[in-house]
């Protein structure tokens, strides 16, 4: 399993993918399964893998932010496979445990319903560095590609017993914007004259965006928290996607180094490959760049399955997401399911051969965000043709309906249009999650630990928080802000 981190899944199905080469992508596609309608159930990092590890919704492991996922001795599928004698192999990006991530990550989630707007991320902005010849960008994840052909090489080889090899990958998530200080988020779309040569350039769209005073207000607070609600250039937004996609093909490549190591070594035809992505990436589409949104650049990712059992050339329309990958691994390598998972096996899906183990998928898909740069509990279903967003407790926030059949671009909310829907679906979606109670489990969660934090600081909590990543904005009117805190404080359970 090779799993990258802000790959937008769009981009392994046609006609998205002619905008870049992927070879390696088109061949897993060609040799075996492509899921259409893949969702992260969490779009945002260490949630999102959470839940593809756990194989439980984010609200169940109440993986609610960057800082607070799963504990270091959760039970993972790789875990159950080292159990049944499978020779097990992790390496790269895990990132699906608790307390990890910069101070101002977690303040900026904790404070996101508090009525203020401040910026917290740096303007995007796109980087060349190189030359023609340099294929080698991202050097901490071409060691690890390195270090995963080796272990195939070198290990899988040569054993006696079945592996299971996870690989995990930074790319295309943006780089840290190294001018903004060490706390700095990643808005630098940096690459080489070598990869951008992979990107048709008079194919990259400039996306269509809503006039601010249109656009939903989580969605708003979202542009201007990721500081993109100022003026961008035709050339700027065009230059920063075509970044974006050649982060894309350099991803793309690393995943064929370890394709290549398979075949090479005479284990591909019988290794079960897999390739996936936590969330995806806005790269400016709805006026956004990175995650942290239910839109489909945003939500949608990648899930390619490809070796013995797989149908090659398979394309599935069902709507699935990461918490379906722990039941499919068990159930490819034969080990007992346990109880409680949140996801169903895809193995009926992608081999048209019925699992004992398995339920019928129920064909829609749950994904939820409680972290920064959005601020308020979101929720989406998708199924068939609707994309469901709800908000919050579903009455102080509007809801968001798109037909992703007549509006791929999702720049027609027709919930006020069709209310008849919007109560069907949620109340499918309360069968699934009470959520407007996790809603507020999460708002005292927040409170809570924001006060713990605050109190741990003492006499410098003023200066503290005064210089996180939303330093510019705070300092215009420092005491107006600590202000809102406290009032937001008030009547803490």
């Amino acid at each position: 399993m090779l799993m990258s981190d802000a790959f937008d899944g769009r981009l392994t199905f046609s006609p998205s993918n002619k905008v870049v080469q992927l070879p390696y992508i088109n061949y897993m596609r060609e040799m075996g399964a492509v899921f259409l309608n893949s969702y992260t159930n969490s779009p945002i990092c260490c949630p999102s893998r959470a839940a593809m590890w756990s194989g439980q919704f984010v609200h169940m492991t109440q993986a609610w932010n960057n800082y607070k996922c799963l504990d270091s001795n959760a039970t993972t599928w790789m875990d159950h496979l080292g159990k049944s004698g499978y020779h097990t192999h992790s390496m790269g990006k895990l990132d699906y445990t608790s307390g990890d991530h910069s101070v101002s990550n977690r303040v900026e989630a904790w404070t996101r319903d508090v009525p203020f707007l401040l910026r917290q991320e740096g303007r995007p902005v796109n980087e060349l560095v190189g030359d023609t010849s340099t294929k080698r960008v991202m050097t901490k994840d071409w060691n690890i590609t390195d270090a995963a052909v080796q272990w195939i090489r070198n290990t899988a080889v040569s054993l006696a017993q079945p592996f299971a090899l996870y690989v995990g990958l930074n790319l295309p998530h943006p780089y840290r914007t190294d001018s903004l200080g060490p706390t700095a988020g990643g808005s630098t779309f940096r690459t080489s004259p070598y990869w951008l040569n992979k990107v048709s350039y008079d194919q990259v769209s400039v996306p269509k965006w809503l006039r601010v005073e249109d656009m939903h207000p989580v969605d708003y607070y979202s542009t201007f928290t990721k500081n993109c609600s100022g003026h961008f250039t035709e050339k700027e937004i065009r230059n920063i996607r075509a970044f974006y996609y050649a982060m894309c093909a350099e991803t793309d490549s690393m995943l064929g180094e370890v394709i290549a190591a398979l075949r090479d070594t005479g284990l591909l035809n019988r290794t079960v490959v897999l390739f996936t992505s936590d969330h995806g990436d806005l790269a400016m589409e709805h006026r956004q760049f990175y995650k942290m949104s239910m839109f489909e650049g945003s939500s949608h990712v990648p899930l390619l399955l490809m070796g013995p059992g797989v149908k090659p050339g398979f394309e599935i329309s069902l709507p699935v997401s990461l918490v379906d990958i722990y039941p499919t691994v068990l159930d490819l390598a034969g080990v007992p399911q346990p109880g409680g998972l949140s996801g169903h096996s895809l193995i009926p899906l992608v081999s048209g051969v019925s699992v004992q183990s398995a339920e019928p998928h129920p064909g829609w898909v749950l994904s939820e965000y409680h972290g920064c740069n959005a601020n308020a509990s979101t929720y989406m279903l998708r199924i068939g043709e609707w994309k469901y967003i709800t908000y919050a407790d579903g009455l102080t926030v509007p809801p968001q309906l798109f037909n992703l059949s007549k509006d791929e671009s999702e720049l027609r909310n027709v919930a006020s249009h069709f209310p008849d829907v919007c109560q069907d679906l949620d109340k499918l979606l309360r069968t699934i999650v009470d959520y407007p109670s996790v809603s507020q489990t999460v708002h005292r969660y927040n409170k809570q630990q924001f006060l713990e934090w605050k109190q741990s600081l003492g006499d410098s909590y003023s200066q503290v928080i005064a210089n996180l990543r939303w330093h510019i904005d705070w300092q215009k009117d420092a005491k107006s802000y600590e202000r809102d805190i406290e009032e937001w404080l008030v009547g803490l359970d």
